[in-house]
């Protein structure tokens, strides 16, 4: 499986997005959930949460699928 690093705002993180924070790498468990007043919540794999601004732009790792191409 390949990698694709993008810069979205934390309100388009999906689950399996890879991402620092806090000095960690952080895994997504789930897509992320807005909140209230504008931030939404991230769940990570290896538990815990965080809370972020919405707008927060984060520089994410998006694992892509392969696709085989065959030319005849």
């Amino acid at each position: 499986m390949t990698h694709t690093t993008l810069l979205i705002p934390a309100r388009e993180i999906r689950r399996g997005d890879e991402f620092d924070l806090h000095r960690h790498t952080r895994t997504a468990a789930y897509d992320a959930v807005k909140t209230t007043h504008g931030s939404i919540r991230v769940a990570f794999t290896n538990g815990g949460e965080a809370f972020l601004p919405a707008d927060h732009e984060i520089r994410v790792s998006r694992p892509t699928r392969e696709t085989l191409c065959a030319t005849g």
